[in-house]
């Protein structure tokens, strides 16, 4: 679950709770609101969406480079995240493609742990789905 603190009141806030952590792992991933992977396994679904490919750590830099490892990769990858005050968002984006939209809100980020959502048809095709990617601070 996310931590016991209070979470960030707003995106500079958010910003700095992220960037502060050097790795965040993942503990969790939802596709709208029903876990499909906890602690490394995956949990039957109805829709039989499975998460072969996840990223198993990430990581935000002052610099607006927020880099990820996806399991069983050699190399990272690289997005951009970028903060939106009016919006109260932190968004990241493909850095090559310029497209993507994982969210970020304030309200979900805690010192010791965040969650990012997107909405799409890709993994439900053609309903749209939200899923959502719960990460702790690595020990």
């Amino acid at each position: 679950m996310l931590g016991c603190n209070r979470p960030a009141e707003n995106v500079d806030e958010a910003q700095a709770r992220l960037t502060a952590v050097s790795k965040w792992q993942i503990q969790e991933i939802l596709m709208d609101e029903a876990p499909v992977f906890k602690e490394g396994k995956h949990i039957p679904h109805i829709s039989g969406v499975q998460f072969d490919e996840y990223m198993d750590w990430v990581r935000f830099l002052p610099d607006g480079t927020f880099e990820g490892h996806f399991k069983g990769a050699t190399e990272n990858k690289r997005f951009q995240w970028e903060k939106y005050q009016k919006q109260n968002v932190i968004a990241l984006r493909d850095t090559v493609a310029k497209t993507g939209g994982w969210n970020i809100y304030p309200r979900n980020v805690y010192e010791d742990a965040f969650e990012m959502e997107t909405r799409s048809t890709l993994y439900d095709p053609p309903r749209m789905t939200k899923l959502t990617l719960k990460f702790v601070k690595k020990s």
